[in-house]
């Protein structure tokens, strides 16, 4: 992803940092100088975001972007509008939501819980 996409998605997810910051993160990370961030890179980026003691309570905000009537549960319209917010292809069917889904849902009831 470029730059720009990076920055729209994080901004779309809440989180805003300085272009120049940006700009530098994605410096240190872009291994092979392509000036885009794959997803290996990606990764990297994420981990220097985090802070293993915020990790319990970063994925539960994570949670909370996509569980948005806030009932404890991910359903497939959930997954599908915040994936479509962020202009990820992935995701952009119900059947590929659900196919996402059934990846993760442990007790078999359609939805991903925390």
């Amino acid at each position: 992803i470029t730059k720009k996409e990076l920055n729209d998605s994080l901004e779309n997810l809440g989180i805003f940092i300085p272009d120049k910051e940006l700009t530098q993160m994605i410096e240190t990370i872009d291994v092979n100088g392509d000036g885009c961030v794959d997803i290996d890179e990606f990764g990297e980026l994420y981990q220097s975001l985090m802070d293993e003691k915020d990790e319990e309570e970063d994925m539960r905000e994570a949670f909370k972007v996509f569980d948005q009537n806030g009932d404890g549960f991910i359903a497939v319209d959930e997954l599908r509008s915040v994936l479509a917010s962020l202009g990820l292809k992935q995701g952009r069917t119900l059947e590929d939501c659900k196919r996402m889904i059934m990846k993760v849902d442990v007790d078999g009831d359609g939805m991903v819980d925390y």
